[in-house]
């Protein structure tokens, strides 16, 4: 026994068909220990060990490994549902992928900028990004019927400042294993 050959199979579904790469063509050692990175979080994988000699490669050993959870994908873009009696309704839908555990609440942060305004505002003049003030709003619960029923969340905000204000908001999804990166920012709402 001269060391051993390490394949995963990375794509099962590709148009050419499955796609094994080679992640060590002959170990040094007779008793190796491998480490694959860079993998998917909650995905599974097939391993390919083959015992390589004089002769050559043995066959195949195929392992199946499963990454383990992580974070959520980060919620849809929000939006502004409803805007009434200086407050807005601000609503999106969940995360594509939970990541391997159920999202359990939305964290909603609100990004404004005081003195903006849909006239005024362009990217030469006006008041800038590093104006800006983030606002931590809250969490909503997620829906424990999520897997079955994919749900559309929203969240009243308020009340709005009295002068000319440029709001935005972001979502974050959160389960067990982590929260997501935060979803794009909605399209800016002015007061």
């Amino acid at each position: 026994l001269i060391g051993y050959r390490i394949s995963i199979l990375l794509d099962q579904q590709h148009n050419d068909g499955p796609q094994w790469h080679t992640v060590c063509e002959l170990t040094k050692s007779s008793t190796p220990s491998f480490v694959v990175t860079n993998l998917v979080g909650n995905t599974a994988y097939l391993v390919d060990i083959q015992a390589v000699n004089k002769v050559g490669p043995g066959d195949a050993c195929e392992v199946p490994i499963t990454t383990a959870p992580c974070g959520p994908d980060p919620p849809s873009k929000p939006w502004v549902e409803e805007s009434r009696d200086d407050c807005l309704n601000v609503a999106w839908y969940p995360p594509p992928s939970d990541g391997g555990f159920p999202v359990k609440t939305y964290r909603l942060k609100m990004r404004k900028i005081l003195g903006a305004s849909a006239s005024t505002w362009n990217k030469w003049m006006g008041p800038k990004d590093s104006k800006a003030i983030w606002i931590d709003m809250g969490t909503v619960a997620a829906s424990e019927k999520e897997q079955d029923e994919p749900s559309m969340y929203n969240a009243w905000v308020g009340p709005l400042e009295k002068t000319t204000c440029e709001y935005r908001f972001q979502v974050f999804a959160l389960n067990k294993a982590g929260e997501s990166e935060g979803s794009e920012l909605s399209e800016p709402e002015y007061t």
